[in-house]
Formats: structure tokens, sequence, C-alpha cells
């Protein structure tokens, strides 16, 4: 009986567990998403959109090692690279590259939003 009831336990506590990692993930792209998507990339206001842009990267880069845990590595390194890509594009004021570089940046997180997510993807 003992073992049957540690078996439930341990069962509800992983669920729980999984649950709250995807809760959280899906959060946290959300939010990147929306600031990615948020930014203005005109030129009158390119300098703003770099920093903005820094901003989200450093706070990627400070929520990568949670991501990592349960994420593939290959989608956060390619997340980072297009991170990079368009602050290069911002930093030499070009509009038209930086705004291809968000579009690519979106696409991936929510490439990533949906593997994070249960469902047959992530399986």
């Amino acid at each position: 009986m003992k073992i049957k009831v540690f078996a439930v336990v341990l069962i509800s506590l992983i669920c729980t567990a999984v649950i709250l990692n995807t809760v959280m993930l899906t959060k946290t792209i959300n939010g990147f998403s929306e600031r990615i998507s948020a930014l203005d990339i005109s030129q009158s206001d390119i300098s703003r959109a770099e920093a903005d842009a820094r901003r989200a990267y450093e706070e990627f880069k400070e929520r990568e090692t949670f991501m990592s845990l349960t994420v593939n590595h290959n989608d956060l390194t390619a997340i980072e690279e297009l991170f990079s890509e368009m602050i290069g594009y911002l930093s030499i004021q070009d509009a038209d590259g930086a705004s291809v570089a968000k579009s690519r940046l979106i696409d991936a997180l929510s490439h990533l939003r949906r593997l994070s997510g249960v469902n047959i993807d992530s399986v």
C-alpha cells in the first residue's frame, strides 16, 4: 500500500512540475514576443529601438538558464543569433534589415512557444 501511495504522490508531483514549467515558459516567451513585436523600427526612432532590443536581449540571457533546463539548446541558440542580428542591424541604422531580423525572431519565439507547450510536437 505504501508503494502505491508513493507512486501516486510521485506522479502528481511530476505532473505539477510539468504544468508549472509549461506555464512559466509560455509566460516568459509571450513576454519576449510582445516586447519584440512592440519595437518600432523606423528611421526616426531606430536608436530607441536598439536600446529596447538590447534590454530585451539582456533579460533573455538572464532567463536562458531557466529555459535551457527543458528547452532545446539549438532553439535557444537560434534565438540568441537572431537577437544579435537584429541588434547589429539596429546599430548600423539599417531599418530594413532590422525589420527582417525582427520578423524572424518573432517566428523563432513562436516556434519555441509551440514546442514548450503540452502538445504532440513537444512529446
